[in-house]
């Protein structure tokens, strides 16, 4: 475990060992890297990499303009990864297929799970009237405790516990603190899709959101040859059916290899 500089601000990241081409995983916007901890025991004997996201975990807050690609792409250069498979859930999926659609060389296979995609319609839905009127009066009141909870209802079908409830509100810290604006948006992806030639796995969760659900559905559809699989999960598979999301990623690393 050690950090890395990416321009003016340090990462935290773990290069685990093992063999073979390295399955770099990305976390979502809503929990920093201790969320893949269930799933690491099961990809053992493969070089994993994991790191958080400026701003998330053990990194700093960012201090200057940057991007999730950007410090992808900078870390893989750090270590001299010219190729890797990727792992990516929600926003970290996202930062998977801005890589996959600027470099597709470097990406060996994906697994997406109930990923994030820029350029893609999200279906408008019918949201909670009470959940969106206490969002509104917590948001209003800055009641970034509240504003934890209510992300927790919302994207976390199954429960939290205090490692969620923790990361939940230090993600609502972030996003209503100045450094949230120093994140930086990532290259359209969706109308480039339908080119990718990228073995990929999207992992959709039954009990996502309905919005992210049918994102997850129509991705899989969108990407020649990629696999559908079906959890009864939320939005953090890995968390909840680690065995189930390591069989389609093992599974997805030996399509790419």
């Amino acid at each position: 475990m050690t950090t890395l500089r990416l321009g003016a601000d340090q990462i935290w990241y773990d290069d685990l060992g093992g063999s073979g081409v390295p399955l770099v995983l990305l976390h979502p916007g809503i929990t920093d890297s201790r969320v893949w901890d269930p799933l690491l025991p099961l990809l053992a004997g493969r070089r994993v990499i994991r790191f958080d996201r400026r701003g998330f975990g053990r990194s700093a807050a960012p201090t200057e303009d940057y991007s999730a690609l950007g410090d992808l792409t900078g870390l893989l250069d750090a270590l001299e990864l010219e190729r890797v498979h990727l792992v990516g859930n929600s926003m970290g999926g996202e930062a998977s297929l801005a890589l996959a659609v600027t470099a597709p060389e470097r990406v060996a296979s994906m697994t997406l799970l109930c990923p994030g995609v820029s350029g893609y319609a999200f279906k408008e839905v019918a949201v909670d009237p009470d959940l969106e009127a206490r969002w509104d009066a917590a948001k209003e009141a800055q009641d970034l405790s509240a504003l934890g909870r209510i992300q927790g209802e919302y994207w976390c079908a199954s429960g939290t516990d205090e490692y969620l409830d923790n990361v939940l509100l230090r993600s609502c810290e972030l996003d209503n603190s100045p450094a949230a604006a120093f994140e930086q948006p990532h290259p359209e992806q969706w109308s480039h899709l339908a080119d990718l030639t990228i073995p990929t796995t999207v992992i959709a969760g039954d009990l996502d959101p309905e919005d992210s659900l049918q994102a997850s559905l129509d991705l899989a559809e969108r990407i020649p040859g990629a696999v559908l699989v079906r959890l009864p999960v939320d939005h953090l598979p890995q968390y909840r059916d680690p065995a189930g999301v390591a069989e389609a990623v093992l599974a997805t690393v030996a399509r790419g290899e």
